[in-house]
């Protein structure tokens, strides 16, 4: 299919996770239907990432170790083209090619998300579908909302540039997915992308990584009754400013980022689960299918401990929060048990 197409086939889906389903909707129009699960399991970049924040502000939590690695694209043969150009014009450039882009940016900055810039998150993924030069405005295919949305071109070159999320800062990055050779042969790369996935989660090249970044998350929990201190300003999931303790901002935080922001909910474990499946299923062994059962289980875990720390809301009491810090590393401690089985389980497969 030539490069002219893409744009004109190009239809909205909503997804779980925001990478792969960016990829996923590129590649159906492209005419090459993949499972989300499938390509955020070849994407090889799952685990765990803790970045402790200054102060009182929410440390930042994200179910991944690698942002956009690309790994599901080489393992299928897909070139893609990668940017780093500010502003809007690049972006109208790739447009008028009739090309889709995957754009990074933060949410923070997106008035549709309602966050009024109290939270900020640079990991996030979108495709840019459209400019309207009379409204000055963008199309962007979030797949976390039932309906494309349009954004200001001057906002959506904010949330490019925002420097408000360190160390995972969108850089204006941008990338341009070109058509793939045909689908994943599931039986040959599967293997591979669980080996890495493995390599990576129990023995990362950094501790605030993997099962040890687990281990990280745990260690600063406890402390946060001492360390989140403080009157702070947040909004809540309606986008209204509210006034709440930085302990209490920091649990509905990382419920957040457990539930809501991009993961498919419960840390993107079920949808590993899910690729572990049809990993077990295209190449007929059964380990794939057991430990795809014990993420599944984490999974729960994980989603649980996410619901419980939301149920706080931004206005919640600070003694309602600190009693919910030791069943908050308890949980921690049962999925780093779970996982760690998984992936020793299948890290000789």
């Amino acid at each position: 299919m030539n490069a002219s197409s893409v744009l004109e086939r190009y239809r909205h889906q909503q997804g779980l996770h925001c990478e792969s389903a960016c990829q996923r909707n590129i590649l159906s129009a492209l005419g090459t239907e993949v499972d989300e699960s499938v390509l955020f399991g070849l994407d090889g970049a799952f685990g765990l990432s803790y970045f402790a924040s200054p102060l009182d502000e929410p440390d930042i939590v994200v179910g991944k170790q690698t942002l956009f690695p690309l790994q599901a694209a080489r393992l299928m043969g897909i070139q893609v083209d990668q940017h780093k150009d500010a502003g809007a014009a690049p972006l109208i450039s790739l447009l008028e090619k009739r090309q889709v882009v995957v754009a990074r940016l933060d949410i923070g900055q997106l008035d549709y998300w309602k966050l009024q810039g109290k939270v900020s998150f640079g990991g996030y993924f979108v495709n840019i579908v459209g400019y309207d030069p009379g409204a000055g405005s963008f199309q962007v295919s979030d797949p976390a909302f039932a309906e494309p949305q349009w954004v200001d071109a001057e906002q959506l070159v904010r949330a490019r540039s925002s420097r408000l999320s360190p160390p995972i800062n969108p850089e204006n990055r941008c990338y341009v997915v070109n058509a793939p050779k045909g689908a994943p042969k599931l039986d040959k790369v599967g293997p591979v992308a669980v080996r890495n996935i493995c390599r990576e989660v129990l023995r990362p090249d950094l501790r605030n990584f993997g099962l040890p970044g687990i281990k990280m998350l745990q260690d600063a929990a406890r402390k946060w009754p001492a360390t989140k201190v403080g009157d702070v300003v947040d909004v809540d999931l309606r986008g209204k400013q509210v006034e709440c303790d930085a302990l209490t901002r920091q649990l509905v935080y990382l419920g957040r980022q457990i539930e809501l922001f991009g993961t498919g909910g419960g840390l993107f474990r079920p949808m590993l689960s899910r690729f572990l499946t049809a990993v077990g299923e295209a190449t007929g062994r059964d380990v794939y299918a057991g430990a795809a059962r014990t993420l599944a289980e984490s999974g729960e875990v994980w989603s649980a401990l996410g619901q419980q720390l939301m149920s706080l809301g931004a206005e919640g009491r600070r003694a309602r929060a600190e009693a919910l810090v030791e069943p908050l590393v308890e949980s921690l401690q049962k999925v780093s048990q779970l996982e760690k089985r998984a992936f020793e389980s299948l890290k000789d497969c």
